[in-house]
């Protein structure tokens, strides 16, 4: 299934991703983040091979690795690290005390935290999500 075929989100994104490499707007992503995408991937993938429920995933990779050794996850991620034109922003040892302090203050989970430190770092202000848990977070505009 190509990257933005999503039912909700796929229209918005293909737009979003064409302004990005057409360079109408500069697109970045973090370390973080395309870890988590992989993540979701693979054990969305898996799921759907064995069908395991998402939370049994884990475990049967745990018991069987060699599952995770043909998965087209791989492909969707190099084809986003490769081809959309995005600047991919690193997590530092500085951003992720920033992340530690922003977790407190604003009552984040820690991989939100370490968004939101990312983007600090970068001085960036325009965050593209649909989790409402950077709702309310002064300077931070979300879209999606």
């Amino acid at each position: 299934m190509p990257l933005t075929d999503h039912p909700r989100f796929g229209q918005w994104c293909n737009t979003l991703l064409d302004r990005i490499h057409s360079r109408d707007l500069t697109g970045y992503i973090s370390t973080v983040v395309l870890n988590e995408f992989i993540h979701k991937l693979i054990i969305g993938e898996v799921a759907q091979k064995t069908g395991l429920k998402t939370g049994q995933v884990i475990q049967y990779l745990k018991r069987k690795p060699e599952a995770l050794e043909e998965l087209e996850a791989y492909a969707i991620v190099d084809e986003v690290d490769t081809g959309y034109d995005l600047v991919i922003l690193e997590v530092t040892a500085d951003i992720f005390r920033m992340a530690c302090r922003l977790m407190k203050a604003h009552r984040l989970m820690s991989n939100d935290a370490l968004h939101f430190a990312v983007m600090q770092k970068s001085n960036l202000q325009n965050l593209v999500t649909n989790d409402s848990d950077f709702d309310g977070i002064e300077d931070l505009v979300c879209f999606l």
